[in-house]
């Protein structure tokens, strides 16, 4: 990858929660708290919201890890577990939200000071999924980031159901 992709990757990074507080920003009231029944195991939009904070978290440690310690392994959480005992309910959406996008700057930050070195050096070892180079742990936080806004608007659409 060369420096000119590992900004565009960093941009992209550092953006892409941004639809994320945009899209909570303009719900309808009570839609943050909807419940899809469609689903078991379903998630709010505040508990999707709640969530992208502990990841975001993870996700900032584990960038700054792969550069400052590479190599270092890391832990998986069990994200039911949390969002059940951490009292997602419990929690602002937006704010949680616009706290995550805070963390992406300083790491981004980061990213820009070494985006012209050979990014295959920094890396963290998964208990689950084994070596992930600095780029891949990006594109995962990127990915997810817009795996969450498919589960926001997959929420509205069944809260909009409801509603005739």
């Amino acid at each position: 990858m060369n420096t000119h992709e590992k900004l565009s990757l960093i941009d992209r990074y550092e953006q892409a929660i941004d639809p994320l507080i945009d899209f909570a920003k303009r719900l309808p009231a009570g839609v943050v708290d909807f419940r899809p029944m469609d689903r078991s195991d379903a998630w709010t939009i505040r508990e999707h919201a709640i969530h992208m904070l502990d990841a975001e978290s993870f996700g900032y440690g584990r960038i700054r890890l792969a550069v400052a310690q590479p190599g270092s392994r890391v832990f998986a959480w069990e994200e039911e577990i949390w969002q059940k005992a951490a009292r997602y309910e419990t929690a602002d959406a937006i704010g949680s939200l616009e706290t995550a996008r805070g963390l992406r700057k300083p790491a981004a930050a980061m990213l820009r000071a070494i985006a012209e070195e050979d990014w295959a050096a920094f890396f963290i070892d998964h208990p689950a999924r084994g070596r992930m180079e600095l780029a891949q742990v990006v594109e995962t936080y990127i990915g997810h980031a817009k795996s969450h806004l498919d589960y926001f608007g997959q929420n509205l659409a069944a809260y909009e159901k409801t509603k005739g």
